[in-house]
């Protein structure tokens, strides 16, 4: 008997470090991509406004709705994840798609060719995001789960800064069609990265995720937090908007950088963050971020300063990265381990919606009014969503275990 517990200890310790080794790779995966697409997207707004001479109403509508077509497939995504209860396949094949599609945009000579390819590219990314997600859940406990997301994005968002110095140097010495071949390179190294991730969960079986004890997981509670998360979403400032803010104040060659600091504000924030929800309370923790996210928005407001400019959009993404990985450990938590993937995957469609929605109603406000409404307009729904968790604060509270596998 001694033998067998000392045998079981040691196979749990080896799982442990096992699962631990996966985790990290995941997360080495996610870096590896997020390179690649900010070298990408840190300059594609001002090549499309000083290349192509795009207006920044029609770049905010493109942004929102390659986000949307993102955020939609991965409900579909997310789907297929759990019923086929193989998480790393779509991975590569989003992966693969993402990297074919980086030299394609050197080769674009209008707005509408470059939406055409952006789309391509977006749909890529959303079938390999709620396979990813929902193996992190997988691999991670319960009690982690928000530490876990946090941790992933500021790793992730390290990426985002990389990339995005990155692609400042390369347009420095060079231009945008070299920039966009590039820019595939890190895609290449994290499908190397990917073949060696194993998607061994706990979670793994082969029984339907979709029979009715488990579909009873999606219930008012869950609803409800999918509900709160698209509140929230709503008051999403467009990364494109922040670019082209940026370059009123300082040199147009200069102005990608900003999404340098879109990228620091969240690798700063969201691990720190999420840490704290799991320790104190999530609802506490959202409110933190909305009222963080309101004083950045007045800040921004009217200032010419680089300095405070910059530093408020740190902090803004910060802010905002949190928000979807707090919500996203919520969502992993209260349904069934089997329906990880299709609970995320409704959660991306809804925060897809309402980005759209968001980037859409900014980029109107901007172009018409200046960019005073638009910052407006998101401090508005920064207290929707203030309000909006209040009244909602004890279906957050609850607590509740996802049924045994």
């Amino acid at each position: 008997m001694k033998i067998m517990r000392v045998l079981r200890v040691r196979e749990k310790k080896h799982q442990i470090r096992s699962r631990s080794r996966s985790i990290w790779t995941v997360f080495a995966y996610g870096l590896a991509l997020s390179i690649s697409t900010q070298m990408l997207y840190s300059q594609l707004a001002l090549y499309l406004k000083y290349e192509l001479g795009t207006g920044e109403s029609r770049i905010a509508l493109m942004d929102g709705f390659v986000e949307f077509t993102s955020y939609l497939v991965r409900i579909c995504s997310g789907i297929l994840s759990d019923y086929l209860r193989n998480r790393k396949m779509l991975m590569i094949l989003g992966c693969s798609i993402l990297c074919l599609t980086k030299p394609i945009f050197a080769m674009t000579s209008s707005a509408m060719q470059v939406l055409w390819v952006e789309i391509v590219e977006r749909l890529a990314n959303g079938v390999q995001a709620c396979p990813r997600d929902a193996l992190i859940a997988d691999l991670e406990s319960k009690k982690r789960l928000a530490t876990a997301f946090g941790l992933f994005k500021s790793i992730k968002t390290i990426g985002t800064l990389l990339g995005a110095t990155i692609s400042t140097a390369i347009l420095y010495f060079s231009n945008y069609k070299i920039l966009f071949w590039c820019a595939g390179i890190p895609a290449l190294a994290a499908i190397w990265i990917l073949l060696n991730i194993n998607d061994e969960s706990p979670s793994a079986h082969h029984a339907n995720p979709f029979q009715k004890r488990c579909l009873k997981s999606l219930d008012k509670r869950f609803w409800t937090i999918l509900l709160l998360a698209g509140i929230c979403e709503l008051s999403h400032f467009g990364e494109s908007l922040l670019t082209i803010r940026a370059s009123a104040i300082v040199p147009q060659q200069m102005a990608g950088i900003t999404t340098a600091f879109m990228g620091l504000g969240p690798a700063l924030f969201a691990y720190p963050l999420g840490s704290m929800a799991d320790k104190y309370g999530k609802p506490q923790i959202l409110t933190v971020c909305l009222w963080l996210s309101i004083l950045s928005y007045l800040f921004m407001l009217n200032t010419n300063s680089a300095t405070v400019l910059f530093a408020c959009i740190l902090v803004l993404c910060g802010q905002q990265a949190s928000l979807q990985s707090i919500f996203l450990s919520l969502i992993a938590e209260c349904v069934d381990e089997r329906l990880r993937a299709t609970a995320i995957g409704l959660f991306y469609g809804l925060i897809g919606v309402s980005y759209m929605i968001a980037s859409s109603i900014c980029g109107r406000l901007w172009e018409s009014h200046g960019h005073e409404y638009a910052f407006y307009y998101a401090i508005a729904a920064c207290f929707l969503g203030l309000a909006a968790i209040k009244s909602f604060r004890k279906t957050l509270d609850e607590r509740k275990t996802t049924s045994p596998t």
